[in-house]
Formats: C-alpha cells, structure tokens, sequence
C-alpha cells in the first residue's frame, strides 16, 4: 500500500480521495504551507498532491520515499523540477480540468468592462449618483480589438465565447501559426503588434522556464492609453512593478487580475489593492464546484496510473523525469 498525502484543505475531507485510490494508496490530509511543514508530514509519502505548497530543492531532497508529486493545479512553478528530475521523482500537472472557467471568467472581465459594470455600480452604492455620464469612453464592442497573449486551450475558448460579438481578436504565440488561429477567427500577430493595437490584453502564458518577467515595460508602453490588462494566468509572468508604474503613470488605464506575483498577498497593503481601476479577485477564475471536483479526480487518476504503471496515462509536466521509477 502506497502513502499519499494532500497538501491542501477542503472541507468534505479526503473521501473522495480515499475512494479514487481505495486498494492502492492510503490518503491524508495535511495542510502544509511552509518547507517545514512538508518535511514533517510528507516524510514516510510515496506521492504528495500540491497546489501552491513550496516543493524546493530542499523539501525534495528530504523525503526519501517520494516517487510521484502530483500537482492539483494547471501550474507546477512551485516545484523545482531540476531537484525533481535529479532524484528520478516524477510530476504530474492537470491539463484540462478549468478551461471553461478561466476562458468564462476572461470574457466575462471583458464585457463587464466594456459596460462599465463595476465603475456605475460604484458611482450609484458608494458615491450615491445617478449618472450615466460616469463613464463617457466606453465604445460599442464590435468597433474594439481583442488581444490574446499566448494561444492555448484557454485562449481559444475566449475566443469562440467572443466570436459571436463581431469584436476583432488577435493572438501572439510563437508555437501558433495563422492556420490555427483562422479556426478560431483570430489572426496571428507578434508580441509587440498585439500590445499596440488591443483595446484588450489577455495573458495566457504559464510561468515557467522562459516566460518569467515576459511581460514588462516595453510592452506596457505600447498599449493605447485607455487598454485593459487582463491576467487570469500566472501573476510571475509580469514584472509586477512595471505594471504598477504603467497604472501610476496613466500609460494603462485598468487592470483585472485573477493573480499577482505573490500567491497570498496582503490586501491592506499591496500596491495594487484599492486602486478604483484595478479589479482584483483571490485567484478563483479556475473555480466552480464542478472544476474542483474534476481537478480532485484527475489528480487521483495520474497517481493510480503511474503507481500501476500505466505511464502513458499520466499527465506528466514536460521536460521532468517521466520514466516511471
């Protein structure tokens, strides 16, 4: 009987855990949030499931029975995989399990900007006004350009949940010809072009080797000076205070993020909290009771798989040490 352990809490427990790997793993939940933590709890596991915990060359090289980390969640920057590799430990990663939902909640920042939901609900609850002068820039949608940094599975569905709106879209992705994105309606542009021209920017890029920082300065530069920034993806994919700088300056009109470069930031104190033109959620475009339960099971199934050999199954992150040990 294999060990593993959940890093993470939900309130239902680990039944439904218990009942993926019954006659395979035993499962427990502890809830592990520093090193330390996961050095105490995860000592004796055959496989941990992580979402956001700090799997550090340091962890890994202390749990000598770890064969499998099993990432409850589309990112896996919070493993070091070079540690992971060196020690034959394998990763795996989910691929699918929240598409409908960061692509809704994408689109949904969009409209909802382009109405001016937030700013008119804020001038009639708080400022007590009845005006619908308020916001006098807001555009008809079809005359507006959406642009699409990154052209994965997410980014393709925001593109069909526009594409009925008549709004142009664009999209950036070196690993993306035009033959692709004619499925979708959308022309492929570079980096530089969809930053210029986009009334709407939406990154769609993970954090991984290569992508940290992408966005900064330069790009901030180029957008029009009443464009929207939309980060539902990594918040270390940008160099958080060039985006601070391009708000302060005037140079970015608004922002939605889902994330910011520090996964439990302090509301009362960060930069970018309590801005009247920065909407910020705590990381929850991947949720709905649905995903949760889907991501739950596909963890589930990647470590049965690879504990029965099943490698070919298993969603394993690239470039890691995949073969099985």
């Amino acid at each position: 009987m294999y060990k593993a352990v959940r890093m993470f809490h939900y309130a239902d427990g680990v039944g439904l855990e218990q009942e993926a790997l019954k006659g395979l793993c035993e499962v427990t939940e502890h809830v592990c949030s520093t090193e330390e933590d996961i050095i105490e709890y995860c000592k004796d596991a055959d496989a941990v499931m992580g979402i956001f915990e700090p799997l550090t060359a340091r962890v890994i090289k202390s749990l000598p029975k770890l064969k499998l980390i099993a990432c409850k969640s589309m990112g896996y920057n919070y493993v070091d995989l070079e540690a992971a590799k060196e020690r034959g430990i394998s990763v795996t990663h989910l691929t699918n399990y929240c598409v409908h939902e960061v692509a809704d909640y994408v689109s949904a920042c969009i409209l909802a900007h382009n109405k001016r939901l937030f700013a008119y609900d804020r001038s009639v609850r708080v400022d007590k006004k009845w005006d619908f002068g308020v916001c006098p820039e807001i555009r008809r949608f079809n005359t507006q350009t959406v642009g699409l940094a990154g052209f994965g599975q997410i980014a393709r569905l925001v593109a069909k949940n526009l594409s009925g709106f008549g709004v142009r879209i664009l999209a950036a992705d070196p690993f993306i010809d035009q033959s692709i994105g004619a499925q979708y309606g959308v022309t492929m542009v570079d980096m530089e072009t969809l930053f210029r021209e986009s009334d709407y920017v939406s990154l769609h890029i993970p954090l991984i080797d290569g992508t940290a920082n992408l966005i900064d300065k330069h790009l901030f530069d180029l957008m029009k000076e009443d464009a929207v920034f939309i980060n539902a993806a990594r918040g270390g994919v940008v160099v958080e205070q060039d985006l601070i700088d391009a708000l302060d300056s005037g140079k970015l009109a608004w922002a939605y993020l889902d994330v910011l470069v520090d996964e439990f930031p302090d509301p009362k104190t960060h930069p970018l909290a309590n801005r009247d033109n920065v909407i910020i959620t705590p990381h929850v475009a991947f949720y709905s009771q649905e995903a949760g339960r889907d991501g739950r099971l596909h963890c589930c199934a990647d470590i049965r798989n690879y504990f029965t050999g099943n490698y070919d199954a298993c969603h394993f992150v690239p470039g890691g040490d995949n073969t099985g040990r």
